[in-house]
């Protein structure tokens, strides 16, 4: 919640931020536009959840992040009943404490995009597959395949197939092949396909019934087929406009970090798990549930079979993740015996002090003008870990280490390090100083520089883009975004000006050394000013 606060990024965020504000001007909840365009590419619920907050607590950075907290509660006490439903209380406390630490959910709850409501009914869902195929009680049915439609209308597709992987492999390997093939999923599809049917409408109303429009550059452009299948199976074939080429193992380097300060444990819970399935194969020994392994494993592959991948694509599996570590800290790691586990607990241990040192020392460095916020936070955590550490108390000192670990750094991160990052992010910095020096709807410009969605997010309204000088500099009683070097030319035509601010402009979300190092942060920069006419 302390990152609440903080300026919304660019580009994603603030691009579903700001659209978010334009569907509640528009006040059509079923057809969307940016910047007044047709847009078509994202489902629509990470639009509605933070419509509904922005009505009910304005257009502000806090109300766009609340329902991505409230999503985040309900993914953690879903892992924690699913743990339990398997497992044992002791083990859905520790996978729930598990995903709420992990770097993933600091970052997506203030950099908050589709992943956070995907990943909340994603668990859900699961949570309820596993209570039905168990009690065969209809409720459990019916709130199973309501959490798979929420979840396509999170991020489409992969809210039926993950599941669908996970609970087939699950079936065939405790081989109920009579609930595998029973007709009564058909039923499920209609309940998903009925949660979805607002959606379809718009798709089908916005663009199946106008083929003249132009999306992405194509014309005739289903919405429905896009929506069902160029999304996300057109970016295994080649059909989406969208592509990277990450490589298979992208997702796989991006969660040693976004699912710290647990991944060795996870990679180590995972190694335990995959044993356990071939013993059961080879009827050596006995597994309960496949669930919770496949449903990791599988969407997780998927996944990495994608022509275009960002980190956050895995955060829909870390659940389950946090699921997998827990039951192998719990069985393993607790009272650690033999050399192995012992070595794994020290490595561990050592790993969590030089990420706390290596990270609030870079937060100190970067921005040394907070240093005694950052030495101080450094001091209380050093003296926390070192408690918890050299405690003689029977509590799992492993356990806290790591949950401190990740509470100390992030809040160095929230109340140091993205507060001033962000002040280098132009579009939210200088829409800010736009709108204090009394900027009115539809007077701000920008003049051949790019659009950041931040200040249509900060600004209510349009950056109205403007290329041509000659038009630009006749107007009078508005406000231009351009790039200092143009600022002489103004100034030559209309002396008259006033630069409101000058700001260094910086892409926040792709951080580099040059940046970070005060010495060299200039030449990273590039000065924006925003000006008065």
């Amino acid at each position: 919640m302390i990152g609440w606060s903080i300026d919304i990024m660019d580009v994603d965020a603030g691009q579903y931020a700001a659209m978010t504000r334009e569907m509640l001007e528009r006040g059509n909840f079923l057809e969307f536009t940016d910047r007044g365009g047709e847009y078509l590419d994202k489902p629509p619920l990470l639009f509605w959840v933070s419509g509904l907050s922005m009505s009910l607590f304005g257009i502000n950075e806090i109300a766009y992040r609340i329902p991505a907290f409230l999503a985040s509660l309900l993914a953690f006490y879903s892992t924690y009943r699913l743990a339990r439903f398997y497992y044992d209380k002791q083990t859905g406390l520790l996978a729930a404490a598990i995903l709420a630490t992990t770097q993933a959910l600091f970052l997506i709850n203030h950099d908050v995009r589709t992943d956070t409501n995907l990943l909340c009914w994603y668990a859900f869902s699961l949570w309820q597959l596993a209570a039905y195929l168990t009690s065969k009680k209809t409720l459990h049915f019916i709130l199973a395949f309501v959490g798979i439609g929420m979840a396509m209308l999170a991020k489409g597709p992969i809210g039926i197939i993950a599941p669908a992987m996970g609970t087939f492999m699950h079936l065939a390997l405790t081989k109920d092949w009579k609930t595998l093939f029973h007709p009564k999923w058909l039923v499920g599809v209609i309940i998903v396909l009925v949660v979805l049917l607002p959606m379809m409408y718009g798709l089908y109303h916005q663009f199946d019934l106008h083929p003249e429009k132009t999306v992405n550059g194509l014309q005739g452009v289903s919405g429905l087929r896009f929506f069902f299948w160029t999304q996300s199976f057109g970016r295994i074939t080649g059909e989406s406009i969208w592509e990277n080429d990450a490589g298979p193992f992208f997702l796989t380097h991006s969660t040693l970090w976004a699912f710290a300060p647990w991944s060795l444990l996870l990679i180590l819970g995972l190694w335990a798990e995959i044993k356990e399935v071939v013993l059961h194969i080879m009827g050596k020994a006995r597994k309960k549930e496949f669930l919770i392994l496949f449903g990791f494993l599988l969407p997780f592959i998927a996944l990495s079979s994608s022509r275009y991948q960002l980190p956050h694509y895995a955060f829909i599996v870390y659940p389950l993740g946090a699921i997998i570590t827990a039951k192998f800290v719990l069985n393993k790691m607790i009272l650690p015996i033999g050399s192995f586990y012992r070595t794994v607990y020290w490595v561990h241990i050592v790993l969590m002090i030089i990420t706390v040192l290596v990270v609030l020392t870079t937060v100190t460095i970067a921005f040394p003008q907070d240093g005694i916020l950052t030495i101080s936070i450094f001091m209380v955590a050093l003296a926390a870990l070192g408690f918890i550490l050299f405690s003689r108390s029977s509590q799992p000192r492993l356990i806290l280490f790591t949950i401190a670990t990740a509470l100390f750094i992030n809040l160095a991160l929230n109340t140091v390090f993205y507060p001033r990052l962000l002040e280098h992010q132009a579009g939210s910095a200088l829409a800010k100083k736009a709108v204090e020096s009394g900027l009115t709807s539809h007077s701000l410009y920008s003049y051949q520089a790019e659009l950041p969605y931040s200040m249509d997010f900060y600004s209510n309204g349009f950056v109205i883009y403007e290329g041509d000088f000659d038009k630009i500099i006749q107007q009078k009683n508005i406000w231009v975004f351009l790039k200092e070097t143009d600022l002489g030319d103004f100034k030559a035509r209309r002396p008259d000006l006033t630069v409101i601010a000058t700001v260094g402009d910086y892409p926040v979300t792709q951080l580099s050394l040059e940046f970070i190092n005060p010495a060299t942060r200039e030449k990273t920069l590039q000065r924006r000013c925003l000006i008065k006419l």
